[in-house]
């Protein structure tokens, strides 16, 4: 090539394919240090009891046992983990500590009471059902809305209440707008318990060097600088001696961005022992122990005029919060954002939330691909459906009269976020075109005169991506959210990217190279990206929150501009034209519109390290390389619509997907291809929770859902075509004008599929209001019983 290149936009084969096609992945179950022992942890069976006593002496006599551990062991060696948010902007807020093995008392079943190292996990598992634990069974506190009335039955003694934290917002006069509303519709929504199940659960490896005092963690993490100080503030281990490597990691969403007790723990043990320690958690440990996502119930009205215009959106919300609050990111995170994001992409003035985080003796809840936003779509765009049927509007007409149009942005919503700009009237008329809405609407009444119940659902939504500091200190959390990348050349002409964002499937490898190619001019096969490596990589916020683009890839875009503009300095220095006379393509520095006049990267790469200072220019020094630290905006807004057609059986209460359409705008895209895979990933993750999905618990707090025989997930069957559209609408406020796009296939999900249900099942008076809509439910609602 010896024009610019344009690699931004294009559709590019992910370059981290190769790898795991070939089994050559490297995860880290795959590890395998000398000397290296197991540890497992002995679980509570109880979901809320004292622990009297715990005698550990023949576990610890057990054949192959190296030690046994309880909190009465690791207090004083490891600090527990407590969650703050600024109390001066959350005065509700209450915070607990987490002991990393449960103390005096455990508060759902599956938490750690204690851990035994071993030569291998056999023994180790063998030696747990030696310990003898002397427990007073405590009555468990299950129901959220129990929970929030509750008194006699504590989750933590000394908050003298459930409540973790609760919002209130309302602007003035909203009681006299509903009064004077022609129309009111109002609904109890609920959406299941149900949580990320990577196909790799949660471990790690960690090694001490006794002679030199480091500390090494092999963790399958989505934020591997995050992790390495939180061992060292947890363990008081200088964080200079300590590397956090997170290498292939089989899935996150969300889940791995927190840091969990057992990491904590088997790094004590690493240190204590002065061997490598592994722990892998199994699939019956991950149901019962892993954080969990997505419970809430939610009463929420629209009022509405009598020519469909909204005049206002009011509800009361509970969020099952768990025992404890994830650590950083806090269980009220799924409160607040449901507060914030309700509004959703449509003009709405009038607001009232009360949302309270209610905490129970279940999993604490943590961050899931979408955390609030999905059921913040299946609750308006539900109660937007029910509004249009009692005026007799078409559900797509009543969304185009009321939803923000070009001329508006930016829009500050009413609970006060500001959309730069979107696509969403474009998205929705997209999105309806491609999935023949109209065609549908004549055909689906004569289908219903053969029986045949079709229903098509409409779900639109912003989204809020790459959540930067500026927001995150304003809502009170003690986190950053900026990210670095570090752009290197050496003398051979190619580049290594270092960056602080880490990925869990995202194709980070792929389009930071692509980024980095348009603006060094250097083909994307000569550029390696690095990232999950402390030792390597600048500090950085890892991956979540579909910020790793926005803010990842503005660092390597201005990183890399960086080292171009000094390219350009030194290729104009020796061709003896300005540095603006120079353009980057196909690894030359040549002269715009006279490419015969040129020198090579790996030329100049050469000359800038091994030559002498005299033969740089002025003010130069040695060396191309530049890292780049980038602060966001405070919030970047996509958006998307999603259109579903569904057939069901009322006899059966089976269910079919017949077309799925996504019309999506994120901005630029960096590689379609990769958006087309986050997107329709995405889609069937939110048809998980939207259709087969959820975390039973019995009264008594015990899970009864603990294997994939009775949790379901969609398979490939159950996951249709997705017809995907794209609006690009680029960010103003953002470097290279992206917006986010990891979690925007799930958000839709939920108002979609839950629309089309009910479209289809409106000729029996039938009202969606729960998920998930497997065929039992389903067939109760077309029997006219909820």
């Amino acid at each position: 090539m010896r024009g610019p290149m344009k690699m931004v936009g294009a559709r590019v084969q992910r370059v981290e394919d190769p790898r795991y096609l070939l089994g050559k992945a490297n995860f880290v179950a795959d590890l395998s240090l000398r000397g290296m022992l197991e540890v497992a942890f002995l679980r509570s069976p109880h979901a809320h009891a004292h622990i009297r006593a715990i005698d550990v002496a023949a576990a610890a006599r057990h054949p192959g046992v190296r030690a046994v551990v309880t909190w009465a062991d690791l207090r004083g060696v490891v600090k527990p983990l407590r969650t703050m948010l600024d109390r001066t902007k959350h005065p509700t807020y209450k915070a607990a500590d987490q002991t990393v093995l449960a103390s005096e008392k455990v508060r759902f079943v599956g938490e750690a009471v204690a851990a035994v190292v071993a030569e291998s996990r056999y023994v180790a598992e063998d030696a747990l059902e030696r310990i003898a634990v002397d427990w007073e069974p405590l009555a468990a506190v299950v129901d959220p809305e129990r929970a929030l009335a509750e008194r006699g039955t504590l989750v933590h003694d000394e908050w003298g209440d459930n409540v973790v934290v609760s919002v209130e917002l309302a602007t003035p006069g909203i009681d006299d707008v509903f009064r004077g509303a022609a129309v009111v519709v109002r609904d109890r929504f609920r959406s299941n318990r149900h949580w990320a199940l990577p196909l790799e659960p949660r471990g790690c490896v960690v090694a001490h060097d006794v002679a030199t005092g480091r500390l090494t963690a092999w963790a399958s993490t989505q934020m591997p600088h995050l992790l390495r100080t939180a061992l060292a503030e947890h363990l008081g281990h200088p964080e200079d001696r300590i590397r956090v490597v997170a290498p292939d990691v089989g899935g996150g969403f969300g889940l791995k961005a927190h840091v969990h007790p057992e990491e904590l723990v088997t790094a004590a043990l690493a240190r204590r022992l002065g061997v490598p320690i592994r722990w892998l958690e199994d699939r019956h440990e991950s149901f019962m122990a892993s954080h969990h996502a997505k419970d809430e119930i939610v009463d929420a009205e629209l009022a509405v005029d009598r020519d469909g215009t909204l005049l206002g959106l009011r509800f009361r919300a509970v969020s099952d919060a768990g025992a404890y609050n994830a650590y950083p990111f806090n269980s009220a995170l799924e409160v607040a954002q449901l507060v914030w994001i309700l509004p959703g992409p449509y003009r709405i003035r009038n607001y009232a939330a009360s949302a309270r985080a209610v905490a129970t003796n279940k999993p604490p809840l943590a961050a899931y691909r979408g955390v609030a936003a999905p059921t913040a779509c299946f609750v308006t765009e539900g109660l937007l459906d029910r509004a249009a049927r009692e005026l007799g509007i078409d559900p797509a007409d009543i969304r185009r009269r009321n939803m923000l149009r070009a001329e508006e942005f930016p829009y500050t919503t009413v609970s006060g976020l500001t959309y730069e700009i979107g696509g969403h009237q474009e998205c929705l008329e997209k999105a309806l075109a491609a999935v023949g809405y109209d065609g549908f609407r004549r055909e689906q009444a004569a289908l219903r005169a053969r029986g045949i119940y079709r229903g098509i659902g409409i779900g639109c939504y912003v989204e809020m991506t790459a959540i930067g500091s500026t927001f995150w200190s304003e809502a009170g959390a003690p986190v950053s959210m900026y990210d670095s990348a570090l752009v290197r050349i050496d003398p051979s002409g190619h580049a290594t990217v270092y960056t602080g964002t880490h990925s869990h499937g995202q194709a980070h490898e792929t389009v930071f190279a692509q980024i980095a190619s348009d603006q060094l001019g250097i083909p994307i096969e000569h550029i390696t990206v690095r990232l999950g490596d402390t030792n390597d990589t600048p500090y950085g916020w890892g991956a979540g929150a579909s910020r790793s683009a926005v803010v990842g890839g503005g660092a390597v875009l201005r990183a890399a501009q960086t080292v171009a503009g000094k390219m350009k300095r030194l290729a104009g220095h020796k061709l003896e034209i300005a540095p603006d006379d120079v353009e980057l393509a196909g690894g030359r520095a040549q002269a715009k519109g006279a490419p015969a006049r040129f020198v090579t990267i790996p030329d100049l790469a050469r000359e800038s390290l091994f030559s002498n200072a005299g033969a740089l220019p002025p003010g130069e020094t040695p060396g191309l390389e530049a890292t780049y630290y980038y602060e966001p905006p405070p919030v970047t807004y996509p958006n998307a619509t999603h259109v579903a057609v569904v057939e069901v059986d009322p006899e059966t209460g089976a269910l079919r997907i017949l077309r799925y359409v996504v019309a999506e705008d994120i901005g630029t895209m960096i590689n379609p291809m990769v958006v087309d895979g986050q997107i329709a990933g995405g889609v069937a993750q939110g048809l998980g929770g939207a259709l087969l999905e959820q975390l039973v618990y019995d009264d008594a707090g015990q899970l009864l859902t603990t294997s994939l025989m009775d949790y379901l997930v969609p398979s490939s069957a159950d996951v249709p075509p997705i017809d995907i559209v794209h609006h690009e609408t680029p960010s103003p406020l953002t470097i290279g004008g992206f917006k986010g796009c990891g979690e925007g296939g799930v958000i839709g999900a939920f108002g979609a599929i839950g629309n089309a249900v009910h479209d289809a099942l409106a000729p029996f008076g039938a009202r969606v209001v729960e998920l998930p809509l497997h065929p039992e439910r389903v067939r109760r609602l077309a029997a006219g019983a909820g």
